[in-house]
């Protein structure tokens, strides 16, 4: 902050920001907001070719996942009754129920499997190796002899 408190200081970085934008507009005029020219081109050395099709590029995927399948089943428009529902009281329920059958939880649910199944292997480690507290506060010893599996903490704090 400046001397004068920190209205100065905004009203310095609201002058910087229109000097930048007034140099960027100097030297470049805005291209990037023109309509591209054609969508079923693209540029190369000046000369203009056909861009690949996906089936030219062999990237159609063999199976299509239960996501991409649905998009054609989705809404465009959300009513007031659709609303209504998705703010209803019991929709904590609702939701909870349909947990395991949601289009998200199809999507990820190999990445939520994986991802459980090493968390159970860490806690399972660990719990074999440093020894664990029981649910009654009994501290039971370390079964196997072996390090423990820790993380680095200076991954984590280098982004606080």
């Amino acid at each position: 902050f400046s001397r004068n408190g920190p209205g100065t200081m905004m009203i310095r970085l609201g002058s910087s920001a229109v000097i930048f934008s007034a140099l960027a507009s100097i030297a470049s005029p805005a291209v990037a907001f023109q309509a591209p020219k054609s969508n079923s081109a693209f540029y190369r050395a000046g000369a203009v070719e056909k861009a690949p099709t996906a089936t030219e590029l062999n990237i159609i995927p063999k199976d299509i996942s239960y996501g991409e399948e649905s998009r054609k089943y989705r809404r465009t428009v959300y009513t007031h009754d659709d609303w209504v529902r998705h703010r209803a009281p019991d929709r904590f329920v609702r939701n909870a129920i349909s947990l395991f059958s949601s289009g998200i939880y199809k999507n990820i649910g190999g990445e939520i499997a994986f991802v459980t199944a090493i968390a159970a292997f860490v806690v399972a480690w660990n719990a074999a190796t440093t020894g664990y507290v029981d649910l009654e506060g009994v501290k039971h010893a370390a079964a196997l002899d072996l390090p423990s599996a820790t993380l680095p903490l200076t991954p984590f704090t280098v982004v606080s």
